[in-house]
């Protein structure tokens, strides 16, 4: 037998592939992974979360024990003013009779109103206080109002519960390093369209209430007139990256949205505006 010591080939130790390119590939292929899980794991429980039905909700909440009033005391005329609009548009909604509704202000400054688990809606002073008339009152009742009617409370928890479960299966953790920290960003981006479809649906369905109210949906748009005015942003300093990194759709396409909407159904721009009662700050 013959042996040969061949020499070995020229840059057989050495890739043919660019490194670099090779791992934006296959990041590129986890965040698309990643956003097709989360997105498939969120649908499956939020649509899974609003068959609970809404007893459950109630029954979780009697053992619950939490002040919506904060630190304060609620006003008491506040509170019925609140109530009256309430009823007023809860026939419009269309809110089911098994579905109760309670509403809380809070004295705090806090600009803020939300709805949670069991039907209660918490409005702050700090946003009452903002408010021109009642018609912009009106919309944002409603659209409170709307989230429990969609169940949209116990949806974006089941939701979020079931994206942060599929984002640590993937990751094995909270997120490691900056490659772990870049995924769950991912996954947290479209977790937040969720949220936007969400404040979206609220928008149209109060909406429509306002203009059954008044006969018109002028003024429907003022909170986020008055949220533009406190943030001193413009229409042109939002751009495609905030609204893609936002809870809730931006300003100035939630004005454009009613405007929209309006146009869509016939629905008139134009009508008188209904004044606050003439206590209405001296309740605050």
């Amino acid at each position: 037998m013959r042996y040969e010591n061949r020499q070995s080939p020229e840059g057989i130790n050495v890739t043919e592939h660019n490194p670099v390119a090779h791992l934006l590939k296959l990041l590129a292929a986890a965040v698309v992974i990643i956003v097709l899980v989360v997105v498939l794991a969120n649908l499956f429980a939020s649509r899974l979360g609003r068959l609970i039905p809404f007893r459950y909700e109630q029954a979780l909440m009697q053992h619950v024990t939490y002040d919506f009033s904060g630190a304060g005391s609620e006003s008491v005329a506040m509170q019925e003013y609140l109530n009256t609009l309430v009823q007023r548009l809860s026939p419009l909604l269309e809110v089911p009779e098994d579905i109760e509704l309670n509403l809380h202000h809070n004295p705090d400054g806090v600009f803020n109103a939300y709805a949670t688990f069991g039907g209660n809606i918490v409005f702050y002073n700090g946003l009452l206080g903002q408010l021109p008339h009642e018609n912009a009152l009106a919309m944002v009742v409603a659209h409170e109002i709307s989230h429990v009617l969609h169940r949209d409370p116990v949806a974006g928890l089941g939701g979020g519960l079931a994206s942060m479960a599929a984002l640590m299966a993937l990751t094995g953790s909270t997120g490691a390093g900056a490659v772990g920290n870049l995924l769950n960003k991912t996954g947290m981006v479209a977790q937040m369209k969720f949220s936007r479809d969400m404040e979206r649906a609220a928008d149209r369905a109060a909406l429509s209430a306002v203009n059954q109210l008044y006969g018109h949906v002028n003024g429907a748009d003022e909170l986020f007139k008055v949220l533009y005015q406190l943030s001193g942003a413009t229409a042109e300093q939002e751009t495609t990256f905030d609204a893609f990194m936002a809870t809730h759709p931006l300003h100035q396409e939630r004005i454009d949205a009613i405007a929209q909407w309006a146009a869509e159904n016939g629905w008139s721009t134009a009508g008188e505006i209904t004044p606050l009662p003439e206590n209405y700050y001296d309740w605050l």
